[in-house]
């Protein structure tokens, strides 16, 4: 696999500026993919924008919507698959930016200690990124000399204590939210945790944390944007003293990540390390979040392909009893578009009202208002009871004309899932070009000394959002491999 300065790439490229070039190219032609809407996809001809032989291909008999998982998992096809469409497949697997998770962070002794005295509050998944992420951005900060990292969009605080913490060298950590809420939640569980730390059991147990154990984590609330990157830095250097400083967040949402890399960027920073995520959450356009570096210029992508570089096809096949409910929590929600709109309740232009994601408590409620039409039919009128109730619209269809609307799109729940599957697809290949558009920005910024490298740091299928992205300029050296 080739590596250019650390930026990981699929194989076949020697740059990540060929890389950029060459998915910028692919995914022109397809764009329109991305770009479409699921809500309106009964009342507009999304379908027919299709190649006419696949649409032949998933419409025959002999294609079961089973199949589009492992299309959708590993770029399976069958025998009947059209070129055409195995070529786009095909693309689309091989430009996707490698998601295989690079090694193992920190010692076991390092996560030991961590589960055992810092996961309080954390899911299973955090724990696991925490741990991970925490050891990475202590290796940063011992190679490039930061004695203070500032952790951004910090929350309940589950990173800033563990960097803070878990070491006897551990640096001083400043942590950043823009919500005051978050600040005092994770000031009570930082005190519950410097507590547990230095009692007898953690003593005894051979925890060596540092000294000044009390005075290592400061909170602070700070709103963190585009503009604002100056505001970060200022704040930053004052909690350094003149020291050196770094930069981090975990699953830093939208705009933020690219906030970070700007305060790195527009700062004497001497390093960030950051795992973006809510790429939905971006803003386009000339300074804005995307794009950040020259070679994506001219990419536009419009919150729909946004969305889609958030899917995990990777977690398909694993979890396929969600992933067909999907398929219908989607044809539902387009099905109530087309109700609402060919009977006079919505006009087609009209922005869509943003249902979410109904409840079990919600469809209960529904059920006893819908009368007693069985299988699938009864379970859209059901949906669409709720979804409207949510909506808080008067207006309800009867089970008549749920019944009637799903006979006259008795082939949208098909068309719907083969749609929503080859959108998918092009969801690491986006995500691929935010990941170099921020990798190609922040190597123009690092000076001759330091250097980039983007990977993969989390199991896909954990933490589909895996990717890392860190930069320096210039250090120590030491464990961590940094030197590019």
């Amino acid at each position: 696999m080739a590596i250019d300065n650390g930026i990981e790439l699929p194989d076949g490229f020697s740059s990540a500026s060929e890389y950029a070039a060459e998915v910028k190219r692919v995914y022109s032609p397809y764009a329109f993919l991305a770009q479409m809407h699921i809500v309106d996809f009964l009342v507009r001809p999304h379908w027919e924008s299709l190649d006419v032989e696949w649409r032949d291909y998933f419409m025959s008999d002999e294609f079961d919507i089973s199949k589009l998982i492992p299309l959708a998992t590993h770029g399976q096809t069958d025998a009947a698959c059209p070129s055409s469409l195995r070529e786009f497949v095909g693309k689309m697997f091989s430009l996707q930016f490698p998601r295989q998770r690079i090694g193992d962070q920190g010692t076991s002794e390092e996560r030991e200690l961590v589960l055992k005295y810092f996961v309080d509050g954390m899911s299973e998944k955090k724990r696991e990124e925490v741990v991970d992420l925490a050891a990475l951005v202590g290796h940063v900060a011992r190679d490039t000399g930061s004695g203070l990292v500032v952790d951004v969009g910090a929350g309940q605080g589950y990173l800033s204590r563990v960097v803070a913490y878990g070491r006897a060298d551990a640096p001083r950590v400043l942590a950043v939210d823009f919500a005051e809420g978050q600040k005092r939640g994770a000031e009570v569980h930082q005190r519950r945790t410097v507590k547990r730390l230095q009692g007898k059991r953690a003593t005894a147990e051979g925890y060596q944390g540092p000294r000044d154990i009390e005075s290592r984590l400061v909170h602070r609330v700070l709103r963190v944007d585009l503009e604002s990157a100056g505001e970060l830095a200022t704040a930053a250097q004052e909690e350094a003293g003149g020291g050196r400083w770094m930069l981090c967040g975990l699953h830093a949402c939208g705009d933020l990540s690219s906030s970070v890399l700007k305060a790195f960027a527009e700062s004497d920073a001497v390093a960030v390390v950051v795992v973006p995520c809510c790429y939905n959450h971006i803003t386009e356009g000339q300074g804005a979040g995307f794009p950040m570096s020259s070679e994506l210029h001219g990419v536009q992508f419009g919150i729909n392909a946004l969305k889609t570089a958030c899917q995990a096809t990777v977690r398909w096949e694993s979890r396929e009893q969600d992933t067909m409910a999907g398929f219908q929590r989607n044809y539902f929600r387009a099905l109530l578009h087309y109700l609402m709109v060919t009977m006079g309740q919505l006009p087609i232009d009209a922005p869509f009202p943003a249902v979410g994601g109904v409840t079990g408590t919600e469809l209960k409620a529904a059920e006893e208002h819908v009368g007693t039409v069985g299988g699938d039919d009864r379970a859209f009128a059901v949906y669409a009871y709720a979804a409207l109730e949510r909506l808080g619209m008067e207006w309800r269809p009867t089970v008549a004309q749920c019944v009637e609307a799903r006979q006259k799109t008795s082939n949208g729940y098909r068309q719907m899932a083969v749609v929503w599957t080859l959108r998918s697809l092009m969801g690491p290949l986006i995500e691929g070009m935010l990941v170099v558009d921020r990798a190609l920005y922040l190597r123009k910024h690092c000076g001759p000394a330091g250097g980039v490298r983007a990977f993969a740091l989390f199991d896909a299928v954990t933490s589909p959002r895996n990717v890392v992205l860190v930069a320096w300029r210039g250090g120590r050296g030491g464990s961590s491999g940094l030197k590019a």
